[in-house]
């Protein structure tokens, strides 16, 4: 019966796509989970951007965004600087390190997100586009 949930075939899929992208960084011998290069790609695109808003973009609770950026920090990929207008908050950027690691792999994480998706058309790929925005929109609500 699970099995025929279209809610439960959208979380399936989602999880195939992680497990299967992890695969591929591990055995390139990468040390970066893929939640991880989402949170360090999302501080690449917004320069100074913090926590919370990265949590707002991922759709991610504070504790999983601050374990994930603890990490990054502590791997060399980006930086924290306390916030010129908030002292309560910090700014993260992305370090030297970090933007070499976007650089390097970008043409991977594109073969990952891509792999899925190969064998369908244009057409197909854009109806399912559209079908998971209008389940995010009926969901905002």
């Amino acid at each position: 019966m699970i099995n025929n949930n279209t809610y439960f075939q959208i979380e399936l899929t989602a999880r195939r796509i992680r497990q299967y992208g992890q695969n591929i960084l591990k055995s390139q011998g990468i040390d970066i989970t893929i939640e991880q290069w989402l949170v360090l790609n999302v501080i690449n695109e917004n320069e100074s951007t913090n926590q919370i808003d990265i949590g707002e973009k991922l759709v991610k609770d504070k504790p999983t965004i601050s374990r994930m950026v603890n990490h990054l920090e502590k791997k060399g990929f980006i930086t924290k600087t306390p916030s010129s207008t908030d002292s309560r908050k910090v700014e993260l950027n992305i370090s030297k390190k970090g933007k070499a690691m976007i650089n390097n792999l970008y043409p991977t994480i594109e073969t990952i997100r891509f792999k899925g998706l190969n064998e369908l058309s244009e057409k197909e790929k854009e109806s399912i586009e559209n079908i998971l925005k209008k389940i995010q929109k009926n969901l905002d609500s």
